[in-house]
C-alpha cells in the first residue's frame, strides 16, 4: 500500500514542479534598432502612426523614421533618390488609395496571444469621406520597439504596381 502511495506521489510532484519552472521565450534575440523609436505596443505604434500621417500630411521620410523599420526606412530612403518610385512616393504609399485618408482605426493586439511574436499584422481601418477601405499593416520587433516593416494592400483600387509597399519599391 505504501508503494502505490508512492508510484502516485512522484508523477505528481514532477507534474507539479513542471508547472513553476520559467519558460524561456522563443526568441531570446530580438535585434537590435540603429534609430530612435516611438513606446507602446504594435498597435499603438500603428495607430500612433496613421494619426500623425492623418495630421501632418507630409512625405518627410526622417519625420516618419521613428515608425518604421531599419529596411523599410532604408528602401524608401533609396526609393526617393530613384525617379522610377516618384509617383508612388507621391501619393500615399502607407494606404492602398491615392487618396488620404481622413481617419484611421488600428485594430486591437489584445487577441494576439503570443508575447514572444516578432512580427504582428494589424488591420486598418481607413477613411476618406463616405468612402472606407481597409489594409494591413505588418509591425515587427527591433530590440524593444514596435516599428511598420511593410503594408499589404487590401483597399480595392490600389494605385501601387504590386499588393505592398516593399512589393511596390522592389518592383517584384
Amino acid at each position: 500500500m505504501r508503494y502505490s502511495a508512492l508510484t502516485l506521489l512522484v508523477p505528481c510532484a514532477l507534474l507539479l514542479s513542471a508547472c513553476t519552472t520559467p519558460v524561456t521565450p522563443a526568441f531570446k534575440d530580438i535585434g537590435t534598432r540603429s534609430g530612435s523609436c516611438i513606446a507602446g505596443g504594435p498597435d499603438a505604434v500603428a495607430q500612433q502612426f496613421y494619426d500623425y500621417r492623418i495630421s501632418h500630411r507630409s512625405s518627410d521620410l526622417t519625420a516618419l523614421r521613428p515608425y518604421l523599420s531599419d529596411n523599410l526606412a532604408q528602401l524608401l530612403s533609396d526609393a526617393s533618390r530613384d525617379p522610377q518610385h516618384q509617383n508612388l512616393l507621391k501619393v500615399d504609399p502607407f494606404s492602398s488609395r491615392t487618396t488620404p485618408p481622413q481617419t484611421a482605426v488600428v485594430s486591437s493586439a489584445s487577441t494576439i496571444p503570443n508575447t514572444d511574436a516578432r512580427n504582428i499584422p494589424l488591420r486598418v481601418k481607413l477613411t476618406q469621406g463616405s468612402e472606407s477601405w481597409q489594409d494591413e499593416v505588418l509591425m515587427i520587433r527591433e530590440g524593444e520597439c514596435w516599428a511598420i516593416d511593410d503594408v499589404r494592400y487590401l483597399g480595392g483600387s490600389v494605385h501601387a504596381p504590386a499588393g505592398t509597399l516593399r512589393q511596390s519599391i522592389e518592383n517584384r
